[in-house]
């Protein structure tokens, strides 16, 4: 196998610019002169939430507001959290503490469920989404994960519909995963521009450039972060928002937006009392699928806050929702048949019992007296009344009991920290920098949780901190990347890349099968052969990108297209063909050869066919602020324009539609 050689970009590669045109002049919302809106966007397996910030176009040390949408009912209004600061030395986003609805379902009016039911499967003349989809209504959830089908074959069990219902993990036969996801995030559009404009006015709106930040998870393939670009943009056009032809959609991976907002926050104002340069910090997103858990190394505070990557991050499956199918079974267990034939709307997840038990499940780890119970009303005939149930329809689950539905899940949480600290352990031969965890996403807001942490990260001798509202932590930080321009330095690859590529064939390393003929000299090759440009662990920055020299053999009278076929593998130790196990198809790069001057290249007839040998180049561009791969060829020093990109699974025209704006469609990520 050839040495594995890496290439730099003299310069990252910049986003489109704005318009040619005369200079945009700034709009002005509520006084300020606004360059560019910034909206970052949360879209959650289970829930979905929004932020909003504002760019102004003036010196330096001007404010920068950064807000934080609450409420997502169509009948309530928001609230909204603000902070003026000054952009480059504080980088917050204060919430407001009070909170509409009772207080069970306090934490989770920051966001709305991850829900969309069709009016056409459901006997109305419209969608329904988010907290007005009932259980009733033929709806559809957990779609979000379709749309990297590894993921969501990694959750697919049965107990995810007796405890979120049917149409969990599902679509409708008539759409694709990106149409569903883009029928969802359309309502939540509409309904975020129609409050935008109430802000702001439809006027600063369409004269703003719009930055939408859409978060998602750190393990997701390249094709599911095309396919949420795409999504996104679709949803931009079906809801016909009138935006600015310079709007662009980025993407930002989970961890780092929540490292982000409370890094952010802990060094308000240049501050080193909590967390200083040189400090390495654990992101701990307790959510309700996953849990993901990620470090970083502090490289400076002040003037402007810069991290890194310290190794590559982790992930398991033990969010809050395991507590949720933890109670379904315990319910089966202690009142079987009176329990499982109550309708749906009686024990699904908007039923008033598992509400009630959200409340609690939350404040749970308050007492520690045995004899403690929580009350959950929930009437079922034929039940017999117990410990657990008074005959007035009361069920009571004692503090026992919560423990032991908490604790598994508590403790697979422990593993993935202890598999980080390993993992850095390993990595710097003995040493561990690591010295704070900070807990964020809704699941982060559990008493018992953060109770169970801090005493083992006490026992490692290592600091738990827990952000005020941690469920917001992971939106706030999506808006806060766009207005202060924050990323990491540079990241971990969580996977090898590399390309597959023709070799001499050797009788005692390739099978016979896997033989083919040289078109070029009729040499015998062997195909198959993965040859491997970065391996999982290897530093990414801003200018990292990886290229494939190849000699392709083009007939002069009928260029066509060529191609390059790009494989990833998550293994520690990547195979060498493409027939062992843990390699994966990213993507086809096509180069269309029509363009090219083919006479300055090698020549020689073959079948009665001129044929030109031509040295071309195929890179892949790692370090995109936008969050994607990019990618481009160029024959000698010309580079070539015509170049489409494939992801495994998707359909031939799904990158045409991904790299244009429109007035109604902000511009993608692709090229």
């Amino acid at each position: 196998m050839p040495p594995r050689k890496k290439q730099r970009l003299a310069d990252p590669v910049p986003p489109p610019p704005y318009s040619k045109a005369a200079p945009l002049k700034p709009a002005k919302a509520g006084g300020i002169d606004v360059h560019k809106i910034i909206i970052g966007v949360d879209f959650g397996t289970t829930y979905t939430g929004s932020s909003i910030g504002t760019r102004p176009h003036v010196s330096a040390g001007s404010p920068v507001k950064a807000r934080t949408r609450r409420a997502w009912t169509r009948c309530t209004a928001f609230e909204i959290g603000t902070s003026t600061v000054p952009p480059l030395s504080a980088r917050h986003s204060s919430l407001i503490s009070s909170r509409p609805g009772p207080k069970g379902d306090a934490d989770y009016s920051w966001k709305t469920p991850s829900r969309v039911a069709y009016g056409s499967e459901n006997d109305g003349d419209s969608n329904t989404w988010g907290f007005e989809v009932v259980p009733k209504m033929k709806s559809y959830a957990w779609f979000k994960l379709l749309l990297d089908p590894e993921q969501a074959t990694k959750y697919d069990d049965p107990s995810l519909n007796s405890s979120e219902g049917q149409g969990v993990l599902a679509r409708p036969t008539y759409k694709s995963a990106v149409e569903l996801c883009a029928d969802y995030l359309c309502e939540i559009a509409a309904f975020a521009h129609k409050y935008f404009v109430k802000r702001l006015s439809a006027e600063v709106l369409a004269a703003t450039p719009l930055e939408f930040y859409f978060t998602v998870p750190a393990v997701w393939s390249d094709k599911a972060k095309s396919d949420t670009l795409r999504a996104a943009q679709k949803a931009a056009k079906l809801a016909k928002l009138k935006l600015h032809r310079d709007s662009q959609l980025f993407l930002i991976r989970e961890p780092e937006a929540a490292a982000i907002a409370t890094l952010s926050s802990l060094t308000l104002g240049g501050s080193t009392q909590q967390i200083k340069a040189g400090d390495s910090i654990l992101i701990c997103d307790c959510g309700g699928g996953t849990v993901d858990v990620t470090s970083y190394e502090i490289e400076s505070v002040t003037p402007k806050l810069t991290f890194k990557e310290l190794v590559v991050g982790t992930g398991g499956k033990c969010g809050s929702t395991y507590i949720d199918r933890g109670f379904i079974k315990w319910m089966e267990t202690q009142f079987g048949d009176a329990y499982m034939n109550l309708s749906w709307q009686k024990r699904g997840p908007a039923s008033r019992l598992m509400k009630e038990f959200e409340g609690h499940k939350r404040d749970f780890g308050n007492s520690q007296d045995p004899g403690k119970y929580y009350e959950m009303p929930c009437l079922m005939r034929d039940a017999k009344e117990s410990k657990y149930y008074e005959e007035e329809g009361i069920v009571k689950i004692y503090n026992d009991d919560l423990r032991k539905l908490f604790e598994p899940v508590v403790q697979k949480i422990i593993h993935l920290i202890q598999s980080q600290l390993d993992e850095e352990k390993k990595q710097k031969k003995g040493k561990v920098t690591i010295r704070t965890v900070i807990l964020v996403g809704g699941f982060g807001d559990s008493v018992y949780l953060n109770d169970r942490l801090r005493e083992w990260c006490q026992a490692a001798k290592i600091r738990l901190i827990c952000p005020e509202h941690p469920q917001a932590a992971i939106v706030r930080g999506a808006a806060l990347s766009g207005l202060q321009q924050i990323q990491p330095s540079s990241r971990r690859a969580r996977r090898h890349y590399g390309f597959v590529l023709g070799n001499k064939f050797d009788p005692v390393r390739h099978r016979p099968k896997d033989k083919y003929t040289s078109p070029w000299d009729g040499s015998p090759m062997a195909e198959g052969n993965l040859h491997w440009k970065m391996e999982k662990g290897d530093l990414i920055d801003e200018n990292t990108k990886i290229t494939l020299h190849i000699s392709a053999c083009v007939n002069e009278g009928y260029p066509g297209n060529h191609e390059a076929v790009i494989y990833s593998s998550d293994l520690d130790d990547a195979p060498d063909h493409i027939r062992w196990p843990g390699s994966k198809k990213v993507a086809v790069m096509n180069m269309d050869f029509s363009g090219v001057d083919l006479s300055r290249y090698p020549s020689r007839w073959s079948g009665g066919s001129q044929l030109r040998k031509v040295h071309s180049e195929f890179h892949i561009h790692f370090g995109a602020r936008r969050g994607v791969l990019e990618f481009s060829c160029t024959v000698g020093d010309q580079q070539i324009g015509n170049t489409s990109v494939t992801f495994d699974g998707q359909d031939g025209a799904a990158s045409a539609d991904v790299g244009y704006g429109s007035a109604c469609a902000p511009s993608c990520a692709m090229q």
